[in-house]
């Protein structure tokens, strides 16, 4: 049995390299060949510890985006695994002790959420610039790995090199994508284009994230479905008014509304307008005759973002906190919208304090509003 599920998941890492897609499944097999709770990918930049490309299988959702966005510059998994070769594993007992692990913020607060605990890992590709990393995720009943698993994850890292580098050469002459659809890609809103029904046509990746955090609404298949009935009330409204924009009787029909939230983060806010076939791509959007856009304050601004990694070398958790707390959210606020701590919010705010030299809050707040002001004025 053991030996067919080998076999099983060999030949899905080579698929996915040949196809490009099912590393998913790629994935899934692993963690079930290793005995895990699950298994992912992910391409790191060096530099700055956050992963440029990953994937998951076998853990939800969420914990992928709180990872990428609260938890990878604070793995302490990263420091060993950086400075490893090709082909080199890693797992946790050759560099933390138990007592370590329950004093870090990512083994203490981040995995527990997730029922996880230990990991073992490959290194798939070693650049200056960026490292790939195969890794396996274990729950503490699970325990460490042993032997046979170190040895199982041994025989596959050949064959998931093997399949990234095949992968790698096809994908390097890119495909010509949409470029309207690469634009909105860039946008911290939600962007999507629905037809007369409301019925989503095109999605933004800023859209498909924030109904993937767990908010208030979700993209159920091929619409946008609120939580509660006075919302989806609301929206199919103001998706009324902006179709029947050229209407004198819809004058004062609203067609944006705000959305309250609890815990003293401030709403966000959610906008229909028509789109005229002036506007609209016809070949690739014949359907769309309207535009949703979600506006979120809490979400990254990317220029002001990069900013701050920039000028003061914060990571991307570090400076999403500080374009939170420039909203006049509190930093408990912050830490209950994110699911995180208020030790791990502290951490990122200590951090924070000693690469600017910033004090306090106040200050922070009044440098952030500055670079916020002078980012709009150009």
């Amino acid at each position: 049995m053991k030996c067919d599920l080998y076999v099983q998941a060999v030949e899905a890492v080579y698929a996915c390299g040949h196809e490009g897609e099912g590393v998913s499944a790629a994935l899934a097999l692993t963690s079930q060949l290793l005995g895990a709770v699950g298994a992912t990918f992910e391409v790191i930049d060096k530099a700055t510890r956050q992963p440029l490309v990953f994937c998951s299988a076998g853990l939800p959702p969420v914990a992928g985006t709180q990872y990428v966005e609260e938890f990878a510059a604070l793995c302490p998994r990263h420091p060993p695994v950086l400075s490893q070769q090709p082909g080199q594993l890693s797992w946790d007992y050759k560099f933390l002790d138990e007592s370590a692990m329950d004093r870090d913020p990512f083994y203490s607060d981040f995995l527990p959420k997730n029922d996880l605990r230990y990991f073992i890992a490959a290194v798939l590709e070693q650049t200056p610039e960026r490292i790939a990393v195969v890794s396996v995720q274990r729950s503490r009943r699970q325990g460490h790995v042993s032997d046979r698993e170190i040895a199982l994850m041994q025989k596959l890292c050949p064959h998931f090199q093997r399949a990234y580098m095949m992968r790698a050469q096809l994908t390097a002459v890119p495909a010509r994508t949409d470029a309207l659809e690469d634009a909105f890609n860039l946008l911290a809103d939600g962007v999507a284009l629905l037809s007369r029904d409301g019925r989503i046509v095109y999605a933004n990746e800023a859209l498909r994230m924030m109904a993937a955090s767990g908010g208030d609404f979700r993209l159920d298949r091929d619409t946008v479905a609120f939580s509660s009935t006075e919302l989806r009330s609301r929206f199919t409204a103001a998706l009324g008014a902006a179709l029947r924009a050229g209407d004198p009787s819809a004058a004062f029909a609203l067609t944006d509304f705000a959305v309250p939230r609890q815990d003293g983060a401030p709403p966000y806010t959610v906008s229909l307008r028509p789109l005229s076939r002036a506007r609209t791509d016809t070949q690739h959007n014949p359907d769309a005759v309207a535009m949703l856009l979600i506006h979120d304050p809490l979400q990254q601004n990317s220029a002001i973002c990069r900013m701050l990694q920039e000028l003061y070398g914060l990571t991307r958790a570090e400076a999403h906190l500080v374009q939170a707390l420039g909203t006049g959210m509190t930093a408990v606020a912050y830490a209950r919208s994110r699911g995180l701590s208020v030790t791990t919010v502290y951490t990122h705010l200590r951090r924070t304090r000693e690469k600017t030299g910033w004090r306090s809050v106040a200050e922070l707040t009044r440098r952030f509003y500055e670079l916020n002001v002078a980012l709009r004025a150009n």
